[in-house]
C-alpha cells in the first residue's frame, strides 16, 4: 500500500475517533510513540473495522491471535475502559505483549495459550523468518505458493483451551467484542465456543481459505453457519488476500458481525 493510502487509511480513522489519531499516523517515527502499533495500517484499518460494527459500549474484549497487539491497541482507542484479554501462543511475541500488559493499568491480560475445538496440547508451527505468522494447522503447499518468503519452519508444543471452558472458568456473562485471527483455525476455535458465541456482541472474523483449501468453501460455510446460529448478523464481508495467480480470487476474508435486536415481522 503506497503512502497515499495510508494516510487516507489514517485520516478515515481519525475521524471516527474524534481525534489527532496520532498513533495511527504513517509519517511520524514509531520512536516518538509510547506505545506505537506494530503495523499502523492495520491499527487504522481495526479502528474503522470496530466503528462499522456500531457498538454502543464494550467492556470485555477478547483478541485470539494477538500478534503483536495492533487489534488490542485500535480496541481500547476506540474502548478506553474495557479489559482486554489477549491470546497469543507464540513465544517470540510473548514478552513483547507482556509488557504492553504491564503498561496498561491492568486493563491488558496476556493469555500465552492457543484455542480449539477441544483442550489438549498440541504442536504449532511457525516462521522464522517472519515472527507474526504461526499455525496450528501448518503451512500447506498452497499456502507456501502464495507466499515464498516463508522460509524455514520449526514447531512447539502449546497449550489449547476451547473459549467456551474459558467463559465458565471466568464467569463472562457477556462479550463484548471478539477478534479471531488464527491463520486458518477458526472453524476449530468457533466450533469450541458456539456458546461463547451467543453471548458474543461484535465479532472480527479472518477466515482463511488458503490454509483450507482442499476444502475451502466447506470450510467457509462451517464458518458462516456457526457465527449465524449463535444469533450473530454478518454485516460486512472484506477479502483481504488474493491470489498471486489469479488476482481476482480472494484468499482470505475478514468477516464482521454483530448482534441485533430479533426483528418482530
Amino acid at each position: 500500500m503506497g503512502l497515499f493510502q495510508k494516510l487516507e487509511k489514517y485520516c478515515l480513522a481519525a475521524v471516527k475517533l474524534k481525534s489527532p489519531n496520532l498513533q495511527g499516523l504513517p509519517i511520524i517515527p514509531k520512536s516518538m510513540l509510547n506505545p506505537a502499533p506494530h503495523n499502523r495500517e492495520s491499527y487504522n484499518q481495526f479502528v474503522l473495522w470496530i466503528h462499522r460494527l456500531g457498538l454502543d459500549k464494550a467492556d470485555c474484549i477478547l483478541d485470539v491471535g494477538a500478534n503483536h497487539g495492533d487489534f488490542s491497541m485500535a480496541a481500547t482507542r476506540c474502548f478506553p475502559q474495557a479489559n482486554v484479554v489477549l491470546f497469543e501462543p507464540l513465544p517470540a511475541l510473548q514478552a513483547a505483549l507482556q509488557r504492553r500488559c504491564e503498561q496498561s493499568g491492568g486493563r491488558w491480560t496476556l493469555a500465552p495459550i492457543a484455542l480449539g475445538r477441544r483442550r489438549g496440547e498440541t504442536q504449532i508451527h511457525f516462521a522464522t523468518a517472519q515472527d507474526g505468522i504461526g499455525s496450528l494447522l501448518g503451512f500447506s503447499p498452497e499456502y507456501r505458493a502464495q507466499n515464498p518468503g516463508i522460509g524455514a519452519v520449526y514447531t512447539l508444543q502449546c497449550t489449547v483451551e476451547t473459549l467456551d471452558d474459558l467463559a465458565m472458568e471466568k464467569e463472562w456473562r457477556r462479550i463484548d467484542l471478539l477478534k479471531i485471527d488464527v491463520e486458518g483455525f477458526e472453524a476449530e476455535v468457533t466450533a469450541g465456543g458456539r456458546a461463547a458465541l451467543r453471548m458474543t456482541q461484535g465479532l472480527i472474523l479472518e477466515i482463511s481459505l488458503v490454509r483450507n483449501w482442499e476444502n475451502a468453501l466447506g470450510h467457509f460455510r462451517e464458518i458462516i453457519n456457526t457465527v449465524v446460529d449463535a444469533g450473530l448478523c454478518p454485516v460486512a464481508l472484506i477479502p483481504s488476500w488474493f491470489s498471486r495467480e489469479e488476482p481476482g480470487r480472494p484468499l482470505e476474508f475478514n468477516l464482521l458481525a454483530r448482534r441485533f435486536a430479533p426483528l418482530n415481522l
